[in-house]
């Protein structure tokens, strides 16, 4: 009679040595049951078949912080690099020659050098937020949020941007949502950003909302040059995604709305982008309503069917 305890491999050695395809099995003396020899090897192959997966699975997740990794690195050496030199390479300039410059042209090399150090600040924002994600550090925290306000508020932090290229931007009146505002936050300065970077001078850019069933759709329109359909997937994935100069050669590292997807995903909302009717695109994404006017629509709409019946 075997122990309970014994291991596998100390059963399957006592059955090989007493020449037997079973054997009693007991615990403290008395007889429990049987074990046959066939049943352990099945249960060593699955075992070992389980493990297999495990550690394709552990190889691949380690494969992909390392491509991440890589990813960082490189965006950091290329993308981070090349507005710093022109920054550097500006103020070298001016200050060489700021007392034979006039105004004007100073003014020219300031205003570049503050949108370089703009779009240097929004890459590290997201690099960091993306970073954080990943790593699953980052803190999430929905309460009611008025997108129409948050909006506004990255309206004003994009100004000069859009009045480089005398783009209007517009926010209508929006509801209530039930979201992270840091996390809506930088969805909202992604978007509306590149709908800014992606349209022509003289351009117009809005932002909208509307109840959809039991969520918000938020839309950030703009009637610039568009997306490709065989590129309307690639543009929210960092393993495919291939960024594209602005109308006014404006860079990005392609993070900005592969960030906007991990934060709408974390609401369990989803994220999108359309053909303009005319011109340009419509970026989507949705978030869940905040819980009290959730409320007040079920009772309106109870109200509407008592008087519909």
């Amino acid at each position: 009679m075997v122990d309970c305890e014994k291991s596998v491999q100390e059963v399957l050695s006592e059955m090989m040595i007493t020449n037997t395809d079973v054997l009693p099995v007991g615990k403290d003396g008395n007889f429990i049951g049987l074990v046959f020899k066939n049943e352990l090897y099945k249960y060593i192959l699955e075992y070992n078949l389980e493990l297999e997966t495990i550690i394709q699975d552990r190889t691949q997740e380690l494969k992909k912080i390392l491509e991440t990794k890589d990813l960082m690195f490189s965006i950091i050496a290329h993308d981070l690099r090349s507005p710093f030199n022109t920054i550097l390479g500006f103020t070298d300039i001016l200050k060489k020659n700021l007392r034979n410059y006039e105004i004007e042209k100073s003014e020219k090399f300031i205003y570049e050098m503050n949108a370089q150090a703009n779009q240097t600040f929004n890459l590290l924002e997201n690099l960091l937020n993306w970073a954080q994600n990943k790593s699953g550090k980052i803190a999430f925290n929905p309460s009611c949020c008025n997108i129409g306000k948050i909006s506004n508020e990255v309206i004003e932090q994009l100004k000069e941007a859009a009045q480089r290229k005398n783009i209007s931007v517009r926010s209508f009146y929006s509801e209530n949502a039930n979201a992270d505002k840091n996390m809506l936050e930088v969805i909202l300065r992604n978007l509306i950003s590149n709908a800014i970077k992606f349209t022509e001078n003289n351009g117009l850019v809005k932002v909208y909302s509307e109840i959809i069933d039991d969520h918000i759709e938020v839309t950030v329109s703009d009637n610039g040059i568009g997306v490709e359909n065989k590129d309307k997937i690639k543009i929210f994935t960092i393993d495919e995604n291939k960024t594209k100069l602005g109308t006014s050669n404006e860079k990005g590292s392609g993070l900005g709305l592969v960030v906007c997807k991990d934060f709408v995903e974390k609401h369990r909302g989803k994220i999108w982008v359309e053909n303009n009717k005319d011109k340009g695109s419509l970026f989507k994404f949705t978030l869940p309503i905040h819980i009290i006017r959730k409320r007040n629509l079920k009772k309106k709409s109870k109200r509407i069917n008592k008087v519909e019946q």
